[in-house]
């Protein structure tokens, strides 16, 4: 049976049956030493002879990731996909399974999560093989097996035979809730010549189907003038549609490349005014814009900015109806020396993190900065941002998710180790809410191997916590091979005393604890010698008797607790038998002889009369064994001036007087009579 009721204990004290443990000492720690989780530089997804090129990688779930990419082992480009579990091995066929083998090259491809284990995963194609360019969707179950037709569905074509043949490129895509896709490409069927390019947008549902009007809606198109437009970008709206922004440079002759941005409803409508409401217009380019949803219908844009002469970082916040709420073409984040550019951004609870390439301190090598902007836009780290890295060499393209207690994993290009400039390894860094490292001040080493390139890497959050990271690689002969590596915020506890001696918010993991009891909103485990254990706070509930791995965060109430984001169960085992313990003695430092150790979180066993039985306004039976009295959650039909021993987990509840100890039973049959008052 699991209680609702919800109690905790901080320490014992001494006085009338308090509990009296010492407080708990949470030890400080300069930084927490996770990082790497998978080998070392980095687990191979593909190594096949010839080229594997442009990897996208996509969580779908329970830890797991699909990487799909461009792969020549056929002589043209085709598309693959591999799935990653939870460790980083392969679970389909060595190499990947093919998506698309069409004839001539299918290029550049990206994914979503199918919300089943699966991916819809989008290309660039070149079928027709007239020098045009379609995009082409395909849906790969969780088994790896093609749900639609082979070699995939059009999001958009053109006919064969023509002369001037489109192109359609460029793609990005989102998920719309309702496991389909949306997809958004720059399409020059209105210019095939000069090729300047609109901006159309198709939505897909999970059987392959259009929804919207065949080929795409045009969100973006031309009259008598025709300009170009780059870099597209996406996020989704939460009800089934999309805001798409982009470089545009209808008035580049005055003002050089803006920013624009329309909004698709689910019915494929554009919402904001035609060809987009103008997010900066300002005289100087506008570039590079990255987008993240923040639930709502809102969003928020960055990109790089030439107003000032140089490159510098700026923001905006749209609202769902498209209007600006951080002040008309943008707010700045970073105007120091030199040039900033090619900014990212994610959420991370109520803040955006964005980081960005820096030459503050040199013309001619790039650092990785980085600013925090709470929900009005209001920067709250140093002037101008807090240096991420400034390691010899250049650091560049910055990927980075959010992950969990305020962290954000943050990985980039870096030659500190190469004598070369084209050659580059992948770094890694965590920062807290302060924009803190984490972890080394330099960052660590995702993969290094002197000599070789790793490069066009790709980050996503494995919605566990830790960040997934793939790229391509010629550590093997030259060949552009596929590797990843997975970064956890996760401190490896080595018991549950350790993880208690944290301090308040480390992200901690506990492998293989014993689930002792389950009740609402939380259970709790402890290790197989019964010296302690802690409750976890989490939505699901376990059988006792399961054996689970935990992460989350240290945190401190009444009693400690992990706060779980996380929870895997890795088997079944026999309960450990309770732990017999007088009244007067649960939750004090000593165990029987053994002393220094706390019963709280344990599963234990005492015994004493009822001095009281529940009432409305006490929904709990009160024990004594003459020197102490306790709490007792429990549902067994027991009378005052019964003797009984209680079976449960060691907790406590404060009171006017102070912290008490109590038991949480797990069902009626924790408590049994053995004298009768009749």
């Amino acid at each position: 049976m699991r209680h609702n009721h919800k109690t905790t204990v901080f320490a014992v004290i001494p006085a009338y049956c308090m509990i009296a443990i010492a407080a708990i000492v949470m030890l400080a720690t300069a930084s927490v030493s996770a990082g790497t989780v998978w080998q070392e530089n980095g687990m191979p997804v593909c190594t096949v002879t010839d080229y594997q090129e442009s990897p996208y990688m996509v969580s779908v779930g329970s830890g797991e990731t699909i990487v799909v990419w461009a792969d020549t082992r056929d002589f043209d480009y085709d598309i693959y996909a591999q799935k990653l579990d939870i460790d980083g091995q392969p679970q389909w066929t060595a190499g990947g399974v093919k998506i698309c083998g069409a004839d001539y090259d299918q290029q550049f491809p990206s994914a979503v999560s199918d919300g089943t284990g699966g991916a819809i995963v989008v290309w660039q194609d070149g079928r027709l093989g007239d020098d045009g360019l379609d995009i082409y969707a395909q849906h790969i179950a969780s088994d790896g097996s093609a749900a639609w037709q082979v070699d995939g569905v059009p999001v958009c074509s053109h006919e064969a035979g023509l002369t001037d043949p489109p192109l359609a490129f460029s793609q990005v895509v989102a998920g719309d809730g309702s496991n389909g896709i949306i997809v958004a490409w720059r399409d020059t069927r209105n210019d095939p010549i000069v090729a300047n390019t609109e901006i159309f947008v198709q939505r897909m549902d999970i059987n392959g189907s259009a929804m919207w009007t065949a080929n795409g809606i045009k969100i973006l198109g031309f009259g008598l003038q025709k300009w170009s437009t780059r870099n597209p970008i996406i996020a989704y709206d939460g009800t089934g549609g999309a805001v798409i922004a982009w470089q545009d440079a209808r008035s580049y002759a005055s003002t050089g490349n803006d920013l624009y941005a329309q909004h698709v409803t689910s019915a494929g409508i554009p919402e904001w005014a035609d060809n987009g409401i103008a997010i900066c217009s300002v005289t100087g380019d506008q570039g590079y814009p990255d987008i993240v949803d923040l639930g709502g219908g809102e969003s928020a844009i960055v990109w790089e900015d030439k107003r000032s002469g140089n490159y510098d970082i700026y923001i905006q916040r749209l609202s769902a109806a498209g209007i600006p709420l951080w002040g008309t073409n943008g707010s700045l984040v970073c105007a120091s020396a030199n040039d900033q550019r090619t900014p990212r951004i994610c959420a991370n609870g109520d803040t955006l993190i964005t980081a960005w390439t820096d030459k503050r301190n040199s013309t001619s090598y790039t650092d990785i900065f980085a600013q925090t902007l709470n929900s009005s836009g209001v920067a709250l780290w140093a002037d101008q941002g807090t240096a991420i890295c400034t390691a010899n060499g250049s650091q560049t393209r910055v990927r980075m998710c959010s992950s969990v207690s305020g962290l954000t994993i943050l990985t980039w290009m870096d030659t500190r180790n190469e004598t070369l400039s084209t050659l580059y390894d992948i770094y890694a860094q965590m920062i807290d809410s302060t924009g803190t490292a984490k972890w080394e001040a330099a960052g660590i080493p995702v993969v290094a191997i002197t000599g070789n390139t790793q490069r066009m890497h790709q980050a996503v959050s494995d919605g566990q916590g830790s960040l997934c990271g793939v790229w391509e690689d010629d550590r093997n002969s030259g060949d552009w091979d596929i590797y990843a590596q997975k970064l956890s915020p996760w401190l490896a506890m080595g018991d549950i005393v350790a993880s208690r001696s944290q301090l308040a918010g480390t992200p901690v993991t506990l492998p293989a604890r014993i689930v002792t009891g389950s009740f609402d909103g939380y259970f709790y485990v402890q290790e197989s010698n019964r010296i302690a254990g802690i409750r976890v706070e989490y939505p699901l509930s376990y059988v006792p008797g399961t054996i689970v791995s935990i992460s989350g965060t240290q945190e401190f109430a009444l009693e400690p607790y992990i706060k779980a984001s996380v929870v895997q169960p890795t088997g079944s085992t026999d309960m450990p038998g309770a732990l017999g313990i007088t009244a007067s003695r649960l939750g004090s430092t000593a165990i029987g002889e053994v002393s220094g150790l706390a019963n709280v979180g344990l599963l234990v066993r005492t015994w004493g009369h009822v001095a009281s039985k529940p009432t409305e306004d006490q929904p709990y039976t009160i024990i004594t064994d003459g020197a102490c009295r306790i709490r007792v959650y429990c549902t067994a039909d027991v009378e005052v001036d019964d003797t009984v021993i209680v079976t449960g987990i060691c907790s406590g509840e404060q009171t006017a007087d102070g912290v008490i100890a109590t038991i949480l039973t797990r069902d009626s049959s924790d408590i049994q009579r053995i004298i009768t008052n009749l």
